[in-house]
């Protein structure tokens, strides 16, 4: 007598695959962000090597990336002043902040006390995605924001902040999601 598999069973095994397969595919699309996409973008804006970090979930991502060369490219706008910040803010352009002696800690408070509200979209860029970041690399992102050698860089559209901290020659990212 032929083996048979009882029909009934083969269903539910069949429909237990494809909700395990459906919830996957919804777990990885719930991603703020990929890394491919990551390091496409910042790779427009510096020359990165490897990356020694990412993680992304929901309502936010982190990452931290090896920086081969220092060069910022143009097709970030670089600015040297608190008043030139704040007009690239009002243009929503990607920007570097790169002014002398301050470090991004005190850019972001410079341009809190000059428009608030741009201020707070600098300072959430930064800190909406710290949840995603590792334990041991928070202490070396807060040295990094408190650096005054370091680059504070954000897309104000796509609202994620970049510090580049050159002393160590890496490039830290952190988006976060409100709500």
């Amino acid at each position: 007598m032929p083996f048979s598999f009882p029909l009934p069973r083969l269903r539910r095994s069949l429909r237990a695959s494809a909700l395990l397969l459906l919830a996957t595919s919804l777990l990885a699309a719930c991603q703020l962000d990929k890394e491919e996409d990551v390091r496409a973008t910042l790779g427009d804006w510096m020359k990165l090597g490897e990356t020694y970090y990412f993680y992304a979930e929901l309502h936010c991502a982190a990452a931290l990336f090896d920086v081969k060369a220092s060069r910022i490219s143009s097709s970030v706008s670089k600015v040297r002043t608190l008043d030139k910040a704040l007009r690239a803010l009002e243009r929503e352009d990607p920007i570097a902040f790169q002014i002398a002696g301050l470090s991004p800690t005190q850019i972001t408070e410079g341009v809190m006390n000059a428009d608030l509200p741009k201020g707070l979209r600098v300072l959430t860029s930064g800190v909406s995605g710290r949840n995603c970041m590792a334990e041991e690399m928070e202490i070396a992102y807060y040295n990094a924001l408190l650096d005054p050698t370091s680059v504070l860089m954000m897309h104000p559209v796509d609202k994620f902040v970049a510090v580049y901290d050159r002393r160590n020659t890496r490039l830290f990212y952190l988006r976060g999601r409100d709500g």
